[in-house]
């Protein structure tokens, strides 16, 4: 009887031994550093592995594999120019060997770091996090400062992680990165997880709140993957202030109906383009809700969105759509800020002509239909009648602004003031025939007292600036109380592709705005200030000279201007 109980306690402890061991969780963190950590008021990686380092696991059950690369400057010490492989456990961060230094955009450097990370760190279960810089598609993820490729496409990921895992499936796969909550990026990853955790809008300078996340898999890394993603949301949203902000997780084993959707929605506006539609279907997607500002868009549209503004020319199938995307995405956040994200959206091009005229090509065939028509439309875009920059005078008369014989498609931006062009508050303005049926605004936009140039539509408008010497957009959000600057997100240096993540703009700093001139294609600098501890962004009165900036359906601009 006594040798019974010593068996079954053995077995007892193997199968408690054994639970133990298939409860582990394995976070595969892929970051490129590029200039988010090597500028001089960069360092966020460096805060989010303090983070990390700040709530380790208590026992062996979790461990974080990291890969750092792709920056010319690390604000810790430890990490190399050199593709390093590293650990963080229940001991802390371990500096592990140097991979071979190919840019964190090709494939093969992803292949080598999931095989790495899954052999030196095996689990029941894995995660997987690429951190840094997102454009949405067709740009993709990262900027490598080092080297060439810049960018990971999704053709490139899609190979990375096919050859890397190895048949290996992901409890998720989540972008601290900008812009990356796609139906193009969540069809790319389906074969390798069942869940998408990611941002359709700009991510802040500081990202995820990581010390959460790792105590909720610390304590229990048989978290369920919907869940993980409600704690990755909750702590990015816990984390920031007055910020725009979003966070989806979608069930990728749903993303199917989505695809088949976009491809049904896709067929109908094509045929609206075929039968001379191009202004309607301009119009319309004029009026979806967008992501990333106005001069950084990378023309990523919410996708419940794009099916409402289609909703009166093609019911049926924008109401497939809507009721697709509302079944794939299983957990929704955003702020006040980013009203109309559903939580995927996906590339339909419009603002940014560098993007469909550099990077279309590369635009995945996850629809078929769809990629004809972004294709097609972006083909007509920039064929508008109207010159660019032109100046018409208008005239007024019983409250009517009137000019001569406008193109139908024109809609405008803002009100201007002045000379160089000031934009006060912007909104729309009907056009019926040869009338601008709209009052003008009668307040500007400043901020410390001097009138800026803002341009946007709905919430949130951005102005042109220098923020410590670097070409930048400033966000501004508005409300029944007034406006508030949120932060700062610089141009790329080819001044075309952007690479936006919202910086702080701090006591301190310099500003100085930038006005567009008539006539030219260049912007005008404002006198140059220091950022004070109080900074005003409000409305004042509008008075003397203005004018009204339009934009036809084909990207040109035209101003009418005259005098109050």
């Amino acid at each position: 009887m006594k040798r019974f109980f010593s068996v079954l306690a053995l077995l007892v402890l193997l199968i408690l031994c054994a639970g133990r061991q298939d409860d582990t969780f394995t976070l595969l963190w892929y970051v490129n550093g590029s200039d988010l950590e090597s500028a001089p008021d960069g360092g966020a990686f460096t805060q989010n592995l303090g983070e990390m380092l700040s709530a380790l696991p208590s026992d062996g059950r979790l461990k974080v594999a990291l890969f750092t690369g792709g920056t010319l400057d690390w604000k810790t010490e430890g990490f190399s120019e050199s593709n390093q492989v590293h650990v963080i456990d229940m001991n802390g961060l371990t500096h592990g060997p140097a991979l071979p230094g190919g840019s964190v955009a090709s494939p093969e450097t992803l292949t080598l770091f999931l095989r790495w990370g899954i052999a030196a760190c095996p689990a029941k279960r894995y995660g997987l996090v690429f951190w840094d810089h997102g454009s949405g598609v067709p740009i993709g993820f990262g900027y490598d400062e080092l080297r060439e490729p810049r960018y990971m496409d999704l053709a490139a990921m899609d190979e990375g992680l096919s050859k890397g895992l190895s048949g290996v499936k992901l409890s998720f796969i989540g972008f601290d990165a900008c812009l990356m909550a796609t139906a193009e990026v969540a069809a790319a990853c389906a074969p390798f997880t069942g869940t998408l955790i990611a941002s359709e809008e700009l991510e802040p300078f500081g990202g995820w709140d990581y010390g959460p996340l790792m105590r909720a898999l610390g304590s229990d890394p048989g978290l369920p993957p919907a869940d993980i993603g409600r704690v990755i949301a909750n702590g990015y949203f816990s984390a920031e202030e007055d910020a725009i902000l979003t966070l989806s997780v979608a069930d990728l084993t749903r993303i199917r109906p989505v695809e088949d959707a976009v491809s049904d929605i896709a067929r109908g506006i094509q045929s609206l383009l075929d039968t001379g539609g191009f202004a309607g279907v301009a119009r319309a997607r004029a009026a979806v809700k967008y992501f990333g500002g106005v001069s950084q868009s990378v023309d990523m549209v919410d996708l419940v969105s794009l099916a409402e503004s289609f909703a009166d020319a093609l019911p049926e199938e924008a109401a497939r759509l809507e009721d697709a995307v509302r079944d794939c995405v299983v957990y929704n956040r955003h702020t006040d800020g980013a009203d109309g994200a559903n939580g995927l959206s996906v590339y339909f091009p419009y603002h940014n002509e560098g993007i469909y005229k550099t990077f279309l090509a590369r635009y995945p065939d996850f629809s078929r239909p769809y990629a004809a028509l972004i294709r097609d439309f972006s083909s007509r875009l920039g064929t508008g009648r109207v010159p660019r920059m032109a100046e018409q005078k208008l005239e007024t008369r019983d409250g009517a602004v009137r000019m001569k014989a406008p193109p139908d498609t024109l809609r405008a931006e803002g009100v201007l003031i002045r000379r160089p062009f000031l934009v006060g508050a912007c909104g729309g303005v009907t056009i019926d025939g040869d009338d601008l049926l709209s009052a003008i605004p009668q307040r500007w936009l400043t901020i410390n007292g001097a009138p800026v140039f803002a341009r946007g539509e709905g919430d949130t408008v951005s102005v042109p600036a220098l923020h410590d010497g670097r070409k930048v957009s400033l966000l501004i959000k508005l409300d029944e109380d007034g406006a508030t600057l949120l932060g700062s997100v610089p141009e790329a240096k080819d001044g075309r592709i952007p690479r936006p993540t919202v910086y702080p703009v701090e006591s301190g700093d310099t500003l100085a705005f930038l006005y567009p001139v008539i006539g030219s294609e260049t912007l005008a600098e404002g006198e140059p200030f220091t950022v004070g501890i109080n900074l005003t962004v409000r409305f004042e009165p509008a008075e003397g000279e203005f004018g009204i900036l339009l934009t036809d359906c084909g990207q040109k601009e035209t101003v009418i201007t005259g005098s109050r």
